[in-house]
């Protein structure tokens, strides 16, 4: 297992969709254009997530419950992000911010990380797709 970021379309999200559907993956979109601060991005993703508490004033917690996800319960989860090229369009930094979080913590945590700081941690795979 390979936790990646892809760059792809949304031919070839659909077709995921359907792989995705019979699997025991839980599936995450976010409309691109609809996320243009922290607060926005943050929120659809505590709701999507169902994360227990709100990490609107805290990027720990929103690391910390990104990388626990236990009441779900899934083995693989994907973050699509529809329409990328909108998605934070005029907050470059934080964009590149978030990117960055999966790539050096969030993807490498599930893939293997998992095991030696959670007791009884298995590795899950954990994919973003990003869809322009």
């Amino acid at each position: 297992m390979n936790n990646s970021i892809y760059t792809t379309s949304d031919d070839n999200v659909n077709d995921l969709k359907k792989k995705w559907s019979r699997s025991d993956t839980y599936v995450v979109e976010i409309d691109g254009k609809s996320v243009g601060s922290w607060e926005d991005y943050i929120t659809k993703i505590e709701k999507a997530f169902d994360f227990p508490t709100s990490c609107l004033d805290t990027v720990d917690g929103y690391l910390d419950w990104i990388r626990d996800l236990s009441w779900i319960g899934k083995e693989s989860y994907k973050l699509v992000i529809h329409d990328y090229n909108y998605f934070l369009a005029k907050e470059p930094k934080l964009k590149a911010s978030i990117m960055n979080d999966f790539k050096e913590i969030i993807l490498p945590f599930w893939q293997d990380e998992v095991e030696s700081t959670v007791i009884g941690g298995e590795p899950n795979s954990f994919d973003v797709y990003l869809v322009e």
